[in-house]
């Protein structure tokens, strides 16, 4: 039986949870994959009052964990700058390294893949993406041989729990409140609403079957803030689901990234996905579509991916990480065709017949379209969803209508 010493640097929601998960599944662990895991040593700044560690080792300097005898550094102390240089430490004297930090290896992972191979130490991050949801194994080895034309889906379980909260009637501050109130949410949110947590993850994935770089070219990065339950309501009247998209594809040989609110159809795998379930749907030539689903927030849920990467490097002698393409060609997202859901809020009541010659004007063709009337004349909401159309076209009917007395916003719909 194989003995795992192990190092965890950082002591939050996910290491301790990952401690408790250790000690509580060692035995079971011991019994399935002929392991056996030791916590050697915690790296914290400082304690975490709702959990005590028992015998555990404490070091107040997270650099001194590379001094003890270990064969595994856990990086969990997020950030980016800090957590970079606590890394590229590990491998120089030969540590591989697990972490769940998908925004150190988005802003390094270029350099960070080439310095565990120049040191042949393992640089292994499951937990990054999807938490426990087994999904960049499945992408480095289980579906190795195919190629892939796409990936697609949710990667954000906060901002899945809020649009899940909004469908059930709470407003976007609400819902916000609640998912902190039950630990999916942080309390500066702004990384899971904004999109940009969805962001990193999107681009790990891309860059392990596209070969796009890390940190990646610009692409469209939004978040759900903007989203009000009228929008949801809207989107229910035309059948859709409102949810947060993540999106890499190869079209023509080039490549598009990008991580937006969008409308999905109900009839869609994905919109069924419900609270903090994350969801992805892989396309290969081999063998089709994928669809694959699991939590994506949550301590305990996070720790498993961790400990996943831990027995895998108990089985395996080298794990390798696939270098960026320099050659990579990109799709502008203003050239792309959607059908869009344009929604306009306006006190004028020639708001309807003012945007229908607008949009005549422009030759955007509408597939469907209504009005709501809130009760009185001076609050009206338009919707049209309009047929496939480049999205700089759009843009200069938005142009257009931004000189009349209304407030209005676009939602892509997925195709």
């Amino acid at each position: 039986m194989k003995k795992i010493k192990i190092g965890i640097c950082g002591w939050g929601t996910v290491a301790t949870a990952l401690h408790s998960s250790i000690i509580k599944n060692k035995n079971q662990i011991k019994r399935t994959h002929q392991v056996d895991l030791e916590i050697v040593a915690i790296g914290a700044r400082r304690d975490n009052p709702k959990y005590n560690p028992g015998e555990t080792k404490i070091l107040r300097d997270i650099f001194d964990v590379l001094d003890e005898d270990i064969d595994v550094l856990v990086e969990l102390i997020g950030g980016t700058d800090d957590a970079k240089i606590l890394i590229s430490s590990a491998f120089k004297k030969k540590i591989p390294v697990v972490t769940a930090n998908k925004a150190v290896i988005y802003e390094y992972g270029d350099i960070l893949f080439k310095e565990a191979s120049n040191n042949d130490v393992n640089f292994l991050f499951e937990a990054s993406v999807c938490a426990g949801t087994p999904t960049i194994n499945l992408l480095k080895n289980g579906l190795a041989g195919n190629k892939f034309q796409s990936i697609k889906g949710m990667l954000n379980g906060t901002s899945n729990f809020i649009i899940s909260q909004m469908e059930a009637g709470m407003s976007f501050e609400d819902s916000l409140s609640f998912a902190q109130e039950n630990g999916y949410a942080e309390t500066d949110p702004t990384f899971d609403i904004e999109g940009i947590d969805a962001a990193h993850k999107i681009s790990i994935l891309s860059n392990i079957i596209f070969g796009s770089p890390l940190p990646p070219n610009e692409f469209l990065i939004e978040g759900i803030s903007n989203i009000t339950k009228e929008d949801i309501y809207i989107a229910e009247k035309l059948d859709f689901t409102v949810k947060h998209i993540s999106s890499a594809d190869i079209n023509d040989g080039k490549l598009l990234i990008r991580s937006n609110p969008a409308l999905v159809r109900k009839s869609d795998y994905l919109s069924s996905l419900k609270n903090v379930r994350n969801g992805l749907v892989i396309d290969t030539d081999l063998i089709g579509k994928i669809h694959i689903s699991g939590s994506g927030a949550g301590g305990e849920a996070t720790a498993a991916g961790v400990i996943s990467d831990i027995v895998r490097l108990a089985s395996e002698s080298t794990n390798y990480n696939a270098s960026s393409k320099e050659n990579l060609k990109y799709r502008q997202i203003l050239d792309e065709l959607f059908s869009f859901l344009i929604i306009v809020n306006s006190s004028s009541e020639k708001i309807n017949s003012d945007v229908i010659d607008r949009l005549t004007e422009n030759s955007i063709p509408i597939r469907n379209s209504g009005l709501i009337n809130h009760g009185n004349k001076s609050d009206i909401t338009c919707f049209y969803e309009t047929e496939e159309i480049a999205s700089i076209d759009l843009q200069e009917f938005l142009n257009d209508i931004s000189n009349l007395s209304c407030n209005f916003k676009t939602l892509r719909i997925e195709k």
